[in-house]
């Protein structure tokens, strides 16, 4: 079609400068004829997920996959979330393109990850996995909770910068905690990793963070938070001084170890629930009158 248009035109125009009649005006030079447009290319029509198919698609890349997957699929066919624990499953290869914004690979032996690198993750749950390279989720901007525990990740870095509001990292090697400051979390779990400084967490919107069992001595980098659950038992902590003034609603420590700070507990009004552990679906939690009375009676 714009061919068609430009053509006559030019013809026209060497017709007059072939009879010796040069125009009154300086000839202006016309601009060229665009291309002609390029064809975009037929859209994909998205695949219609079912059960079965996302059955044969997972074992065609795992053989040893046990068929227990369980998945979440919309009415127009497009998988959501997809859970895998204990499966058999190595190679996420089958899920590229799949636009999750959840994936449980609990108990699976998966080691690369970047086949997740595109999607629109939301949740992500490596639990027990053999996962220790968290580089793909660096431009995971959408992933908001992250489960790790029980992996043998150990450097954070490709976590900064992400909008994560929980974290789990009980029993990994992780120590250094610097790629979580200004995170917006709420929910830390750190139970049993080499950590000793919280200092990165300070201005984290934090409401529960578990300590168990780590090597952290200082809470002052808690002070003036708004959190509400802090788990620091079996832990060097000697002084609660830094809760002063923190309306928590459940505190777990070890009392026999607290030298300062002891009265700040006692003041808090906020507090429903203390003990001395909290783990396993085990705990002795009590209301704060109780736990004082059972305290002066010793």
């Amino acid at each position: 079609m714009i061919f068609r248009r430009a053509f006559p035109f030019l013809f026209s125009t060497a017709f007059l400068f072939s009879c010796g009649e040069a125009p009154s005006d300086p000839p202006v030079d016309e601009a060229a004829a665009p291309d002609p447009p390029v064809a975009e290319p037929a859209p994909v029509a998205p695949i219609f997920w079912s059960e079965v198919k996302l059955h044969e698609v997972i074992r065609s890349k795992n053989p040893g996959y046990s068929g227990n997957g369980q998945f979440q699929i919309d009415d127009a066919g497009r998988v959501q979330a997809i859970a895998l624990d204990n499966c058999g499953v190595t190679d996420l290869s089958p899920f590229q393109n799949m636009g999750l914004m959840a994936l449980y690979l609990q108990n699976c032996a998966v080691t690369d990850i970047s086949p997740l690198g595109d999607m629109p993750l939301v949740e992500l749950y490596l639990e027990k996995s053999a996962v220790k390279n968290l580089a793909p989720l660096a431009e995971m901007r959408s992933l908001r909770k992250l489960y790790l525990s029980g992996t043998d990740v150990t450097d954070l870095s490709p976590l900064k910068g992400l909008a994560l509001v929980e974290l789990n990292l009980v029993g990994t090697k992780v120590a250094d905690l610097s790629p979580l400051e200004g995170m917006p979390l709420q929910m830390l779990w750190l139970t049993d990793t080499p950590v000793s400084d919280i200092t990165p967490l300070a201005k984290s919107p934090l409401v529960s963070l578990t300590l168990h069992r780590t090597s952290v001595r200082d809470l002052s980098p808690l002070a003036g938070t708004a959190l509400q659950r802090l788990h620091i038992g079996e832990t060097p902590v000697t002084d609660l001084s830094p809760l002063r003034g923190m309306r928590l609603t459940r505190l777990v420590f070890n009392p026999d170890m607290i030298t300062a700070g002891f009265d700040e507990i006692t003041r808090m009004t906020s507090l429903t629930e203390v003990g001395t552990k909290f783990e396993d679906g085990s705990n002795d939690l009590q209301p704060l009158a109780v736990f004082l009375e059972a305290r002066a009676g010793k």
